[in-house]
């Protein structure tokens, strides 16, 4: 799996897409949030591939090792709160 920062390297859609015909792509937004990008031809393909690539497997150690984490709970209470705030403008 490649990974680009895009603090560090600016990339387009289409290289980025041409990047991720080859392998999987991490791409770290300036705020540090993290998108994948992997082809999406055959899902059981994909994730044997997954399974046998060791620079995966150590980017899940890594995120397995992070202090940010959000509590299942947390975010099924946000999902609720958003659905009766929609629901409640939809009544209006």
């Amino acid at each position: 799996m490649k990974t680009v920062h895009l603090e560090e390297a600016k990339i387009g859609l289409a290289e980025a897409i041409e990047l991720a015909r080859h392998e999987p792509l991490l791409v770290v937004a300036p705020g540090g949030q993290e998108f994948l990008l992997a082809e999406a031809d055959d899902f059981e393909e994909e994730v044997e591939a997954l399974r046998k690539s060791v620079s995966f497997q150590r980017f899940l150690d890594e995120r397995s090792r992070s202090p940010r984490r959000i509590r299942l709970e947390d975010i099924e209470a946000e999902t609720d709160d958003e659905l009766a705030r929609q629901r409640e403008k939809s009544a209006s």
